[in-house]
C-alpha cells in the first residue's frame, strides 16, 4: 500500500536523478520489489536492474512478480546491506526507508558508496517520523506517534534520521550532494489509512517490550479507525527526506 502511494513521487525522483534506458541500478533493501520493478520499466530491455533484502520470503516474492510481469532486466538476492559487497558496478544504487531501519546507517552508506562507479549516483529517501501531523488534532494518532518511535528506538534505529542525511551524505564523502522534502497529506484513501495499519503492525512489539499494554493499544486503534474514516480531517505521512550526490 505504502508503495503505491508513493509511486508518483519515486518515479518523478528517479527521473529527475538521471534513471534513464540501459542504466544499472542496485536497490538495497528492496522489500517487494515496487521500486525496482519500476526502475526496470525505465531502465527498459539494456538496463540491469538488482534488488536486495534480508527476507528470503519477500525475496522470493518479489522474484515472482518479476517473472509474471516479463521482465528480463532484473534480478534479486536475499542478502542483508551490511553484507554489500558490490564495487564500482552500478549507475545508481538507491534505498526507500532503509536507513531508519538501521543501527548503523553510515555504514550501509558507505558501501552503497563503493557499490557505484565513479560519476554514479546515490539516492536516498527516508524518514522523520516525527514529522507527520493530522487536523484537527487527534490524542490517539499523537499517542502513536510517540510508541512507534519508542519501539524503534528499542531496536536501534532511528526513526527521525531524515533530516540528518544531507550531513551523513558528505560524511560518507559523496560529492555535489542536494536534497528535497516532500509530505503527502490525505482526507481519504490508502495513505490516509498508513498510519492504522502501522499501528496494527507493531501492536505485538510494543505488547512483547511492555510498551503498551492491550487495553491502550486497542483504544488507539478504535480511535485513529473513527478519524481516518472521517474524510473531514486530514492525516499526513513522515516528512521524507531525498537526498542524492554523486561518487567521485
Amino acid at each position: 500500500m505504502l508503495a503505491e502511494v508513493l509511486q508518483q513521487y519515486t518515479r518523478a525522483l528517479l527521473e529527475e536523478q538521471g534513471v534513464t534506458p540501459s542504466i544499472s541500478f542496485l536497490d538495497v533493501g528492496c522489500g517487494g520489489g515496487n521500486v525496482a520493478l519500476m526502475a526496470a520499466q525505465m531502465a527498459g530491455d539494456n538496463g540491469s536492474i538488482t534488488g536486495i533484502d534480508f527476507d528470503e520470503e519477500i525475496i522470493s516474492l518479489a522474484q515472482q512478480d518479476a517473472v509474471a510481469s516479463g521482465m528480463r532486466n532484473i534480478s534479486f538476492r536475499a542478502i542483508s546491506a551490511y553484507d554489500i559487497s558490490y564495487d564500482n558496478e552500478f549507475d545508481v544504487a538507491y534505498a526507500r526507508f532503509l536507513l531508519s531501519h538501521l543501527k548503523e546507517p553510515f555504514d550501509v552508506l558507505l558501501k552503497m558508496k563503493n557499490s557505484v562507479k565513479p560519476g554514479g549516483k546515490i539516492i536516498v529517501e527516508d524518514v522523520e517520523f516525527n514529522g507527520h501531523f493530522c487536523y484537527p488534532v487527534c490524542k490517539a494518532f499523537d499517542e502513536y506517534l510517540q510508541y512507534y518511535t519508542i519501539a524503534a528506538q528499542k531496536n536501534g534505529a532511528n526513526p527521525d534520521i531524515g533530516p540528518s542525511l544531507f550531513s551523513l551524505f558528505h560524511k560518507a564523502g559523496i560529492e555535489e550532494v542536494g536534497f528535497d522534502m516532500i509530505q503527502p497529506c490525505f482526507n481519504r484513501g490508502p495513505g490516509k489509512w498508513m498510519a492504522y495499519i502501522t499501528m496494527d503492525r507493531i501492536k505485538n512489539t510494543l505488547l512483547e517490550h511492555n510498551i503498551a499494554d492491550r487495553q491502550t493499544i486497542d483504544r488507539i486503534l478504535q480511535e485513529l479507525e473513527g478519524f481516518t474514516k472521517d474524510e473531514q480531517t486530514i492525516m499526513s505521512l513522515p516528512r521524507i527526506f531525498r537526498v542524492w550526490g554523486i561518487r567521485k
